[in-house]
């Protein structure tokens, strides 16, 4: 075996992985010197050592010995990313395009459906797209929301739970822009079914990310403590965000039955007591996350925080002031 070969492999697949010497130690549980001197080749790592860097850099031993090929063995981890959105992209503009012909000809052009088929399509399906295309291209994750660079991710699982959610989002955006196309382009004149349509979107968009996460973060992370740590904080976050779209929903519902129109007071009543309950579960959600993060699962169990019950509380107390207002 060639040393120089070993300390070459360890610093190429560090920097390919976008870890620091100090992140490889602690995942050895060794010191960063020790880390310097192995890809120094002033000294190598044991067998045991050795087997947890191949796990690190997800190749096996020989690869990383400098036995094997290491171009080829470092496109095994690589994910590539389905072309199949673009085909469902591709539906959504032909049926926003059909839905802009039919209307202008039969006169029944609505711009609030052609904006929701607008961002449904645009900044929701196209960008995401482009985004998640991105960062799986150049294993750049930061700026996807709950991606933690303190934490020890498998990089490979974290890229195919991108492309999963890509492809969803693809499927999800196509089908309710044809269904707004079909249900507005037959003028069926119950506004209500649009708002309704809407609302499903987003907690089919939400739920699906959510049972993706949920189910990989067992691939996802590296330690047991931080899957224990996102295994609480998914049902947090689908709860949040079920709490919000309630609040939408039961805000419709009161100014369709009751006949509310924009711009009165009974509005305004009705918009503040939103905005009241919406703050409330917000704060409850932030400080359910902060001990989420703090908790410390080899220790505890974990106990739900008082503050976001009490909020969650106060939450419904304003929707349900909504109803009777």
């Amino acid at each position: 075996m060639n040393e120089n070969q070993l300390a070459e492999n360890l610093m190429y697949y560090r920097k390919k992985k976008g870890l620091s010497q100090e992140k490889v130690s602690e995942y050895v549980e060794v010191s960063r010197q020790a880390v310097t001197k192995w890809e120094a080749g002033k000294s190598r790592p044991g067998s045991e050592n050795l087997i947890r860097l191949a796990q690190l850099f997800e190749v096996d031993t020989e690869t990383l010995l400098g036995n094997g090929d290491r171009e080829t063995s470092s496109t095994q981890g690589d994910v590539s990313i389905s072309k199949m959105p673009w085909f469902f992209m591709g539906i959504s503009v032909l049926c926003i395009l059909a839905y802009i012909i039919h209307s202008a000809i039969t006169d029944i052009f609505s711009i609030g459906i052609f904006i929701c088929m607008f961002i449904l399509c645009i900044p929701i399906q196209l960008f995401l797209h482009i985004y998640f295309s991105s960062a799986i291209k150049n294993d750049s994750f930061n700026g996807i929301a709950g991606f933690d660079d303190r934490i020890e991710y498998n990089i490979c699982e974290v890229k195919k739970l991108l492309a999963q959610i890509d492809l969803h989002t693809g499927i999800l955006s196509a089908v309710y822009i044809f269904l707004l196309c079909v249900i507005n382009s037959i003028n069926l004149k119950m506004q209500w079914i649009n708002g309704f349509l809407i609302v499903v979107y987003i907690l089919n968009f939400i739920a699906g990310i959510e049972m993706s996460s949920y189910k990989m973060a067992d691939k996802i992370y590296r330690r047991e403590d931080d899957r224990r740590r996102a295994r609480r904080s998914i049902p947090v976050t689908a709860i949040y965000i079920l709490v919000l779209c309630a609040g939408i929903g039961i805000t419709g519902i009161v100014f369709e039955v009751k006949g509310i129109e924009n711009n009165t007071l009974p509005a305004m009543k009705i918009c503040g007591l939103l905005i009241s309950g919406i703050m409330s579960a917000t704060i409850g959600f932030l400080s359910e996350n902060s001990k989420i993060k703090k908790w410390n699962p080899a220790e505890t169990d974990y106990k739900t925080n008082k503050t976001g019950i009490i909020c969650l509380f106060i939450c419904v107390i304003m929707y349900g002031l909504m109803c009777v207002v």
